[in-house]
């Protein structure tokens, strides 16, 4: 009889998805019904443009894609990404991060959800893509809690976004 493999042993699964089906019956995480904790980054495509970013005042961005790196290991666990993706989608106003005033912008759109459940790589993967993506986002968005200098990162577009933040998750767990 062998030993059954201790759970942590286990390669865990670097989940890119359309936020369109987070919360459905294709959802793999299965948020509607479940709270798994991890690490996620959110990925957005933005026009130029300015928004307002709570006490970090207004900022101006340039075109490209913006990647905010965040975790969740409260009350709720990844469920909060489904919140982050209704206020993308103008079905919730209030903010209370840094990235809810990137999301909330009506210019910008949440093109991509990166994560992995029961892995807190949070800082890890917000200064891997610091350093891959080549562009500051706004410094302190999102790192208000660490020594980070941001969990923002800009890229040149969300094609070429997309494949970095999945190996930034990969190399990080």
């Amino acid at each position: 009889m062998t030993a059954p493999r201790n759970p942590t042993d286990v390669a865990p699964t670097v989940h890119s998805l359309d936020p369109a089906v987070l919360g459905t019956d294709a959802d793999p995480l299965a948020l509607d019904s479940r709270s798994p904790v991890g690490t996620y980054a959110l990925v957005f495509d933005a026009p130029e443009t300015t928004i307002e970013v709570g006490a970090l005042g207004e900022h101006r961005l340039s075109a490209g894609a913006y990647v905010y790196v965040g975790s969740a290991f409260g009350t709720g666990g990844l469920r909060r990404v489904l919140r982050h993706r209704r206020v993308a989608a103008g079905d919730h106003d209030a903010r209370h991060w840094h990235v809810d005033y990137l999301g909330g912008s009506p210019a910008v759109d949440l093109a991509r959800v990166v994560c992995v459940t029961d892995r807190d790589v949070e800082c890890a993967v917000a200064t891997e893509l610091a350093s891959s993506l080549g562009a500051a986002g706004v410094d302190g968005f999102g790192s208000s809690d660490c020594s980070c200098d941001a969990h923002l990162a800009r890229g040149d577009s969300v094609e070429t976004a997309i494949p970095l933040v999945e190996e930034a998750f990969r190399s990080k767990m």
